[in-house]
């Protein structure tokens, strides 16, 4: 063998040239994955983004919607409102023609010798309080009360007896329906 060959340099070459392979490797390594963990940052971040933009546009919409929703609701509100008031003025209206109607036949259905002294009206009759001459006038006023189209079932419910007779008379209104021919139409 030869002994005077000195393999130690050649080695250390050999080591020196690994190392920087490796280090070399080792940095591409690590600039490639940093690349990648850029390229993949920057991906998600754009794609965030993007989803963000459309959650706003979303959130926009359902603003305009929520808005036009409420608009609706206030819209239906008066449109109650009114068909509430328009149900309300037409049975006032049919009220004031069955009132005028009820107040002409009870004036001419007052037999002679009944007076009235007060009148209540409300939605469930009317209230008479008055004084005759005699008990049989009462009766006559409630026999012709009876036979109106506007007032039916005269309840007396009390009679003082003494030179003139003091009496409460309750009177309930026919209802419209009932007042109704048969054939459908007003008199």
């Amino acid at each position: 063998m030869i002994s005077g060959v000195n393999l130690l340099p050649w080695r250390e070459e050999r080591r020196q040239r690994q190392r920087r392979r490796a280090t070399v490797a080792s940095v591409v390594l690590v600039l490639i994955t940093a690349t990648i963990l850029g390229g993949v940052w920057w991906s998600q971040d754009r794609d965030l983004m993007y989803q963000q933009s459309r959650n706003q546009y979303l959130l926009n919409a359902i603003a305009e919607v929520e808005e036009q929703l409420e608009e609706i609701d206030d819209i239906e509100a008066r449109k109650e409102a009114l068909l509430t008031r328009m149900a309300i003025i037409r049975q006032l209206q049919s009220e004031r023609v069955t009132l005028v109607r009820g107040m002409i036949e009870l004036a001419t259905t007052i037999p002679e010798g009944v007076f009235f002294s007060s009148l209540q009206r409300s939605p469930e009759g009317i209230s008479l309080t008055g004084v005759a001459q005699s008990s049989s006038r009462i009766s006559a006023l409630m026999e012709q009360l009876t036979n109106t189209p506007s007032f039916d079932q005269p309840e007396l419910n009390v009679i003082n007896v003494g030179a003139t007779q003091e009496f409460e008379l309750w009177v309930s209104p026919v209802r419209r329906d009932q007042s109704l021919p048969a054939s459908g139409k007003q008199p």
